[in-house]
């Protein structure tokens, strides 16, 4: 060994790894592993060394808080200290790539040497999202640094005096698995990342916390304490509820939604589905599913709710594309498994979720145990499908929204309807009844059905609106039923759509004169009674009538419908009549009804008329649809075929107009000559026209062209006169 001394600058490599810590304090992890590694131990100056940098990608909980836009790209700097000289390697500057699981890492690597020891020896990795620019903040997220130790010795001592130096390490974050953080590997570091499956996430010292390991949400090492960092999500993957098809996790979920530390909830996608078979869920719980999560049901229960809310309030379950299906085969005569239940609940929020298979209602906002309705309950982007009684029901609500809702193939137990507002006793409400945008498709019964028949007799008010509701393919587009008696408020649907209905597209059954008023604002009918009865009355596009075997008040009515637009396409046309009001079982009078000026359209009915026994019908029809040709037949006015005005447009001899002995009150018929061939009216036998024609059975006629006449029902036995143009004589 040589004995001359000499001067050796040497550089010891202290290689330390740097996970950027957002700086307002809250924790937010990187889905992609930078490192920055080197092989070299000690290097003189003037010696060239290689530096790797890593960049994996990290299969990362979405309910973790990424730093980056874009986060599983990026664009890279390398801040190199004072006196190093990149001599060679892959890596420049502003390097830009992308990963996933199918392009989980690459590498890049950095050749050069220290020229002299002026500077710190500290490399910093920085990253930002792939499309950012020079002038854009860059996050630290590796570092790597050497000490430079001058050594002053012999050659014989150099070797002895050579270390590599420590220097004060900064507040990374390690990545350990439990195992590890349980052994102590985290040493002093104030955060760690666990990385095991289903559990990964970031943790912090608490000094305070008394809590037990769980391995979940707490994990000890010692006397130190890792508390997950979370913003109140928590993953219902770490405590072990999975989607594998097959697990039933009924009771750990239930444990779950039992803790109030626990108030936010959330679902990753699973490949498969979770089982799960009833759970109750309490006040102030949020439930998030990731998009496409699938929930399943264990095909056992007939009875019973998957997801019971009762006198609970501030809950929201949400996500995007979430199925939830509950199949039986042994869903026979059940239907009270509903999948989404709602009882006495307040400020409830359901979005994105699909309610599916069940054996009763895929929906059911009603009462509770003290208060007998639900409030301030918003549905938004949900649906329904195949469910056995109906797609949503509300049978006490106040404050109730329905938005964007789609209901279909409704099947199995009546009423089958996609949406049917329906209180069950006089202790319910239905009030503010909000339904926009619905859609309902295939139902068995109707595609909406609003029955507040149990609020008779009581001071409740009836405030339902439905808007743009969209109905194909149901029995019938819209039903209002089972109101016997006095009931106050009304019953709105404006703008609907109804399409290739099995009957009506409209039906009023058995509805009180003294119901709510229904108010049908510009609905569009196309194709109606695609079932081809060739009843008057069950093949109609809007249908007021009571059934045989209904009871209850005396005269039916108060439906008014305006603007209708009624279209058949097919041929030969399956609609039978626009408007039919008829009482099979009472044959009584139906009252206060009105339709308000339909509007012509393509493919308009030949049947433009209505069938009217014994209603007293106000009828305004500027449009003229409900008009009526001569042309060469006799025509009639009765309880089978009303119009709102006939005409000898296309006659070519004088034609005959039979009044029948219809009830007072009838709609009101305009009569006008538009041909000179003439046109004969001839009242029943024991009916007269007053002032005109005051004798029974006289006739009167006109052929001057221009010449109309206005008749109204008034008596038993008499037409009246309302207005007369041109000239009209009585016939002998």
């Amino acid at each position: 060994m040589s004995s001359i001394k000499s001067t050796y600058t040497y550089l010891a490599l202290c290689v330390l790894l740097l996970f950027a810590i957002n700086a307002r304090a809250k924790e937010a992890i990187d889905p992609i592993r930078f490192n920055l590694t080197t092989s070299a131990q000690q290097l003189a100056l003037n010696e060239e060394f290689e530096i790797d940098i890593h960049a994996s990608y990290l299969s990362i909980s979405s309910t973790t808080v990424f730093m980056f836009e874009g986060s599983n790209s990026f664009r890279l700097k390398l801040v190199m200290p004072v006196g190093f000289v990149q001599t060679g390697g892959s890596y420049s500057d502003n390097v830009v790539a992308e990963l996933s699981p199918s392009k989980p890492s690459i590498k890049y690597t950095v050749i050069g040497k220290f020229t002299d020891k002026s500077g710190n020896g500290v490399f910093q990795l920085l990253r930002n999202h792939k499309n950012s620019s020079n002038l854009d903040n860059y996050a630290q997220v590796s570092k790597l640094s050497f000490t430079m130790d001058e050594i002053t010795g012999t050659d014989d001592t150099k070797s002895a005096n050579t270390r590599i130096a420590a220097i004060p390490t900064p507040g990374y974050i390690p990545y350990l698995s439990i195992t590890d953080l349980r052994s102590g590997a985290a040493d002093t570091a104030r955060v760690v990342y666990i990385t095991d499956d289903f559990k990964s996430g970031l943790f912090r010292y608490s000094a305070s916390s008394t809590q037990a390991d769980d391995g979940v949400m707490t994990i000890r090492h010692g006397n130190r304490r890792y508390e997950r960092i979370h913003d109140g999500t928590v993953n219902v993957n770490w405590f072990g509820i999975f989607g594998d098809g097959t697990t039933d996790q009924t009771n750990t979920l239930q444990s779950l939604l039992n803790n109030n530390r626990y108030t936010t909830l959330f679902f990753p996608k699973s490949v498969v589905s979770y089982r799960i078979g009833h759970v109750r869920i309490y006040s102030n719980k949020t439930l998030l599913f990731e998009d496409g999560t699938f929930i399943e049901g264990l095909k056992t229960a007939v009875n019973g709710q998957m997801f019971f809310m009762y006198d609970a309030s501030n809950i929201v379950i949400k996500g995007t594309n979430v199925i939830v299906s509950d199949p039986n085969p042994n869903y026979v005569n059940n239907q009270m498994r509903v999948i989404f239940h709602m009882g006495g609940v307040t400020n409830v929020l359901i979005e994105g979720i699909a309610a599916n298979n069940g054996g009763g209602d895929g929906f059911y906002i009603g009462a509770g145990s003290a208060k007998k309705y639900s409030e301030n309950v918003k549905l938004v982007n949900v649906s329904a499908d195949k469910n056995r009684r109906q797609g949503i029901s509300i049978t006490g609500g106040k404050n109730i929204e329905i938005i964007n809702a789609v209901l279909t193939n409704t099947n199995g137990i009546a009423p089958g309807a996609g949406i049917d507002v329906e209180p069950n006793t006089a202790e319910n409400i239905t009030e503010n009844v909000r339904i926009i945008n619905p859609i309902t498709r295939n139902n068995s019964g109707a595609g909406i059905i609003v029955s507040p028949g149990a609020f008779v007799g009581t001071n409740h008010i009836v405030d339902v609106v439905i808007t743009n509701h969209v109905d194909e393919g149901s029995t019938y587009g819209f039903l209002v039923t089972g109101v016997t008696g006095p009931v106050l408020g009304t019953v709105i649907t404006q703008n609907p759509i109804w399409k290739n209905n099995r009957g009506c597209a409209f039906v009023s059954r058995n509805w009180s004169h003294k119901a709510p008023a229904v108010l049908v604002q510009s609905p569009t009918v196309i194709n109606a009674n695609t079932g081809a009865t060739t009843s008057p009355n069950l093949g109609a596009a809007f249908l007021i009538y009571r059934a045989e075997n209904d009871a209850g008040d005396i005269n039916l009515g108060n439906i008014h419908i305006f603007h209708p637009r009624i279209q058949d396409t097919r041929s030969p046309q399956l609609i039978t009549s626009s408007f039919a009001y008829r009482d099979l079982a009472q044959h009584n009078l139906i009252l206060n009804c009105s339709i308000t000026d339909p509007i012509m359209s393509f493919s308009p009915l030949v049947n433009r008329f209505s069938t009217v026994y014994n209603a007293e019908l106000i009828i305004s029809d500027k449009h003229e649809y409900l008009t009526c040709d001569f042309t060469n037949y006799t025509r009639y006015v009765n309880y089978i075929f009303h119009a709102s005005l006939y005409h000898n447009a296309s006659s070519n001899a004088a034609r005959l107009l039979q009044l029948s002995n219809v009830n007072p009150n009838f709609p009101e018929i305009k009569v006008e000559v538009r041909a000179s061939q003439g046109i004969v009216i001839v009242p029943e036998s024991v009916n007269n026209i007053l002032p005109l024609s005051p004798v029974n059975g006289k006739r009167i006629t006109s052929n001057v062209v221009g010449s109309s006449i206005i008749l109204k029902k008034t008596t038993n036995n008499s037409w009246f006169i309302k207005q007369m143009i041109g000239t009209w004589t009585v016939l002998p």
